[in-house]
């Protein structure tokens, strides 16, 4: 009897185990259904990649610019977790208005840019990619982001330091004048009030 009961149990425990995992995939896949309809533009795969090889292979034969990649085990804490999903689909958003950025910088760039996307890998990690070709050459993956996006931030965040200089040189000199208004100012006041003074006195002399 106490075999028979452990075995129950175990059958049981089995089951139960097995039907978590039915309605844990379940509810993963139609997360993925409702991510798919929400973001109808982006094109989504489900992935891990083991190798360099295999991520290379997968940008290099991506086209369009709105691409993600997700790991399957990051699918299903976003399909179980609000948190989670808010956090990763900021990226999915990303992507979905993507192409406007890309064919932005391809023409700043005079690049030809073939294919672009994220890759959410199973630690969580985010990274943003790009295939180009630039003068008959195709350029590695992620190329084209390290090295030519990076300069552009560089640039961006240098003008902007430029111009928040500029900008506190122009009120450290309007409140200069400010001050010097104030100073004038106070100087008149003065001097008005001791002419004020000094006739006070004259007129009491003269009577």
């Amino acid at each position: 009897m106490a075999i028979t009961g452990v075995m129950n149990y175990q059958n049981a425990y089995t089951a139960d185990k097995t039907n978590a995992k039915t309605s844990s995939a379940g509810s993963t896949q139609s997360y993925l259904k409702a991510l798919q309809e929400k973001y109808p533009g982006v094109n989504i795969t489900v992935a891990d990649f083991n190798s360099e090889k295999q991520s290379d292979a997968y940008m290099l034969g991506s086209r369009g610019y709105n691409n993600i990649a997700v790991s399957p085990s990051i699918l299903e804490r976003m399909a179980s977790d609000s948190a989670t999903a808010a956090k990763y689909e900021k990226v999915f958003a990303e992507m979905s208005v993507n192409t406007e950025r890309i064919e932005k910088f391809a023409k700043e760039n005079n690049d030809e840019i073939l294919g672009a996307g994220a890759i959410i890998d199973k630690n969580g990690k985010v990274s943003y990619w790009m295939v180009g070709r630039s003068k008959d050459t195709i350029e590695n993956p992620g190329t084209i982001y390290k090295e030519k996006i990076q300069k552009q931030i560089a640039e961006k965040r240098a003008k902007k330091k430029e111009e928040e200089k500029l900008q506190e040189k122009k009120l450290a000199k309007a409140e200069s004048i400010e001050k010097l208004m104030e100073q004038v100012k106070t100087k008149k006041m003065e001097m008005h009030q001791f002419e004020s003074s000094s006739a006070e006195k004259g007129f009491s002399m003269m009577i």
